[in-house]
């Protein structure tokens, strides 16, 4: 699954879980759990993509040691993060007891493919149901800067992205537009990077407007 599914998955399995075990889980942390998996993408050639961090017996030891550190914010978390797999042996497969076995397990319906299309763009509209139903549509909308932190998972996803296509001598924007299904998640993505990128507008503006407060009120001029 490409990354706009993995971070829109993530964030409903992060979400929902938060609200069923009463914490709280931040929109960054909740975008971002689904793409850590794909952070290996940064360690190549140290490490092969698509291995250590999409194995069970790496990943559930990690999300064990979170939930007894934090709680329900560690399940939330470690849920989201795990959803990358679940997401990933759907359309194709994962290597769930590597670097013990090779095994690879999966039903593989194909990426790209419809049902692939279907999986990303339909997480991606849940996000937006749930991000006005939780609140978190004010991220966007409203100049607070809490909303700076969505620059993590909209960086996370641009940089892996482009690293996954330079290492893979993929031409992006050729690769993009090849085929409708591919067509429908690359506007997929930029939407969300778009709305990302308007939450950390946001996020710089309540930042600036903090910064010009105090000395506004330390001048001789404001009465």
């Amino acid at each position: 699954m490409f990354l706009l599914g993995h971070s829109c998955w993530s964030y409903v399995f992060s979400k929902v879980t938060g609200r069923q075990v009463k914490v709280y889980i931040p929109a960054y942390m909740a975008l971002l759990a689904g793409v850590l998996p794909d952070f290996d993408i940064y360690f190549k050639p140290l490490i092969q993509h698509h291995t250590y961090t999409h194995s069970l017996i790496i990943l559930l030891p990690i999300c064990a040691v979170l939930i007894v550190r934090f709680k329900g914010l560690g399940l939330a978390f470690s849920l989201g993060t795990l959803s990358h797999l679940v997401a990933d042996s759907i359309v194709g497969t994962i290597p769930p007891l590597y670097p013990l076995s090779n095994f690879e397990f999966g039903i593989s319906l194909g990426l790209p493919s419809p049902a692939d299309t279907a999986l990303e763009v339909g997480a991606l509209g849940l996000v937006l149901v749930l991000a006005y139903l939780n609140g978190d549509y004010r991220l966007v909308t409203e100049s607070q800067r809490g909303s700076l932190y969505l620059i993590i998972p909209m960086v996370s996803v641009v940089t892996l992205t482009l690293l996954f296509a330079g290492d893979n001598n993929v031409p992006l924007a050729a690769f993009a537009f090849s085929r409708k299904a591919l067509t429908l998640i690359t506007l997929g993505h930029a939407v969300l990077i778009g709305i990302l990128c308007l939450g950390v507008v946001q996020g710089v503006r309540a930042a600036i407007v903090e910064r010009k407060q105090p000395s506004q009120a330390s001048s001789p001029f404001v009465s």
